[in-house]
């Protein structure tokens, strides 16, 4: 829990009725105050957005990517990426937190979204910084953060099960909430069938074989989660949470790398105390260990192959907050990492030449915060992150913020910035293959991706209506390519230079007690010099929208509809197929989503029962490549009881 201080009378004309956020500079301040823009998913929009996918809920954040299960070979997942330049369906670029522990995978980088041990209904709010933060959580928070702050188990007492079914979908979900003196605790299982997309191609854009079939990602998913808050005393809490989350999963195409059969293995511990101090300040310490294990047999050129692959993660984190002087805060601390990764097929090099064993990687972090309030309306934010990794050494990435309340309601925010994103096991490795004496030696070693990041943005409630709009300028440079061998050729791995514009505008209204809307619209755009062939270049979307309206039209009924429109974006030369000579873009696109529920009693106890349907249109266009063709129209029933 981040720390804050009790607002002062003469300050609160400005902060009434503002969201609280927690994440963007590890202070909880009101959004209108903190040093990047936000968006808060709240429940109400989670449960509003009929996602059945974690994935799918943002969707609903300003400037984000989404594709449907784009990842074709080491995990049948789906690509989240902000503000585009996706190069691998991994999304590498944007830090992901669970309660404050990194998911950021080390092998690819970025998320694999279905083995995250979590389930919708334990999530109390996602918190999305829009905008680099390696000021706060350092490298790989690159573009981004992420952040899923999980419900406390008091607010979860007594038994709940539900129940999915619907078009090539099921699950079963039980939660038990329970309370012995002054702990409190949950238990959550869950067990999902998903079928993924259609096998075949309905609209195919070519009458190649290839392009006619879609990927395999059938999957099951066993998820078990247990959290546990005990209260020490009255100063000290500690918080225990455990999660697994396993089971076997396709992934792979046609004519390329496919599991013969593919079983996920994954787990997770972590505790997290507490203290609180005078005067409001807070020391915490948090640890944790992750293991993601991948029990894999693969069929390609070669024959049969062995695709495991074991992910270990040690993190160590300490973090004190408190107020060094009148109208300031202040957060610093540090973290160790420790991350071994074992791969051999995913890390071979060279024809059969595979390298075994576990490849360590070593993180050391140094971080700060103070936000200081130079008058009652104007706050100052200046903070940065000493890091030294294995890989790349040191870097520092320092932020300067400032936000002014021109009057009650109404915010200017400038703020500038610099971050980075480390290179994955994957990248290192490909660096120390090239750089080897039979290939070019000369070639520099690899170092950080880098960007600049200038931000103005506006914050403004009119009565019910709050708006929050921002234009930004991004300067990347450094950008890594180790794929493709004019990289190394070209002798420079970090030679990828790119500069994004753009803006965002987000609405949210209460247009009654019973109606709510919420809008999000982005737009830019991405110049580069494309060096390598690798395409940067319009690869951020012109623009897209999303828009919710929600209703509760009585205490029984409520019903919500979404729609989502995406203009038309190149990639990454993702499905480039020289035998049809064809381009990067994938077209632009629109979906609608519908959701009603019914809430009813059962001998008593509180039941739901709510009607999902996803493309409603039942609209067959692309996401991310020409080969991975959303479903159609998808229909479930969920049911929910209080037992």
């Amino acid at each position: 829990m981040a720390w804050s201080a009790p607002v002062p009378e003469g300050e609160s004309i400005f902060l009434d009725d503002m969201p609280v956020v927690l994440s963007a500079s590890r202070l909880s301040q009101p959004v209108n105050e903190a040093p990047v823009a936000v968006t808060i998913i709240d429940r109400q929009m989670i449960r509003d957005s009929g996602a059945w996918d974690l994935s799918e809920i943002f969707r609903l954040v300003p400037g984000m990517y989404v594709a449907y299960h784009a990842d074709p070979y080491f995990s049948a997942d789906s690509t989240v990426a902000y503000h585009g330049m996706v190069t691998t369906t991994m999304s590498d670029r944007m830090q992901v937190l669970i309660d404050g522990r990194s998911v950021y995978a080390s092998l690819f980088g970025g998320v694999n979204w279905s083995d995250l041990p979590i389930v919708l209904d334990d999530i109390e709010r996602i918190e999305v910084i829009r905008g680099p933060d390696s000021a706060s959580y350092g490298a790989n928070s690159y573009s981004g953060v992420i952040n899923i702050i999980t419900r406390h188990p008091a607010e979860t007492q007594g038994q709940t099960l539900s129940f999915a079914l619907g078009k090539g979908r099921k699950e079963a979900v039980y939660r038990y909430g329970g309370k012995q003196g002054d702990l409190n605790y949950r238990l959550t299982a869950s067990l999902r069938d998903d079928t993924g997309e259609d096998s075949r191609i309905k609209n195919a854009t070519s009458a190649f074989t290839f392009w006619t079939l879609n990927k395999y990602d059938n999957k099951t998913i066993q998820n078990l989660s247990l959290r546990a808050d005990y209260q020490l005393n009255s100063a000290d809490t500690m918080e225990f949470q455990f999660g697994y989350n396993g089971g076997p999963r396709e992934v792979g195409e046609y004519n390329n790398v496919s599991a013969i059969s593919r079983n996920a293995q994954n787990h997770f511990e972590m505790l997290h105390w507490r203290r609180a101090l005078e005067a409001g300040g807070e020391l915490s310490v948090q640890a944790f260990h992750t293991v993601e294990r991948v029990y894999a047999s693969l069929r390609d050129s070669d024959g049969i192959s062995n695709g495991d692959a074991i992910l270990r993660r040690y993190d160590l984190e300490v973090q004190h907050t408190f107020s060094p002087f009148k109208n300031a805060r202040l957060v610093w601390g540090g973290s160790i990492r420790y991350d071994q990764t074992y791969a051999p097929y995913y890390l071979g090099v060279g024809d059969n030449q595979y390298l075994f064993g576990d490849f360590p990687y070593h993180l050391r972090r140094f971080f700060g915060n103070l936000e200081w309030r130079a008058r009652p309306d104007l706050v100052f934010n200046v903070g940065g992150m000493i890091e030294n990794n294995t890989y790349t050494g040191t870097d520092t990435t320092p932020r300067f913020a400032i936000n002014w309340h021109v009057q009650p309601g109404h915010t200017l925010r400038l703020s500038h910035s610099r971050a980075t994103r480390s290179p994955s096991v994957y990248e290192k490795i490909y660096d120390s293959y090239w750089r080897g004496s039979d290939f070019y030696p000369s070639l520099p070693e690899m170092q950080t991706e880098r960007v600049k990041s200038t931000e103005l943005g506006y914050i403004g409630k009119y009565g019910r209506l709050d708006l929050d709009f921002r234009l930004f300028y991004d300067d990347y440079s450094q950008l890594i390519d180790v794929r493709n061998k004019r990289s190394a050729a070209g002798g420079n791995l970090n030679a990828g230079t790119a500069v994004m514009r753009g803006y965002e505008l987000q609405l949210k209204a209460q247009l009654s007690d019973q109606t709510r809307v919420i809008y999000g619209l982005s737009g830019g755009g991405v110049k580069s010099d494309n060096v390598n062939g690798v395409i940067y270049s319009d690869s951020l979307p012109k623009y897209s929208h999303s828009l919710m309206l929600s209703h509760r039209i009585n205490d029984q009924w409520s019903g919500s509809l979404v729609a989502y429109q995406v203009a038309k974006t190149k990639f990454n030369a993702t499905d480039y197929n020289p035998r049809e000579n064809r381009g990067y873009f994938i077209d632009g696109n629109r979906r609608f989503d519908g959701r009603l529920s019914y809430q009813f009693k059962i001998g008593g106890k509180q039941a739901e029962c709510a009607l999902i349907a996803q493309n409603l249109a039942d609209a067959r266009y692309f996401e991310y490549r020409h080969d991975n063709e959303l479903p159609g129209r998808a229909v479930r029933l969920n049911f929910k009881l209080d037992i």
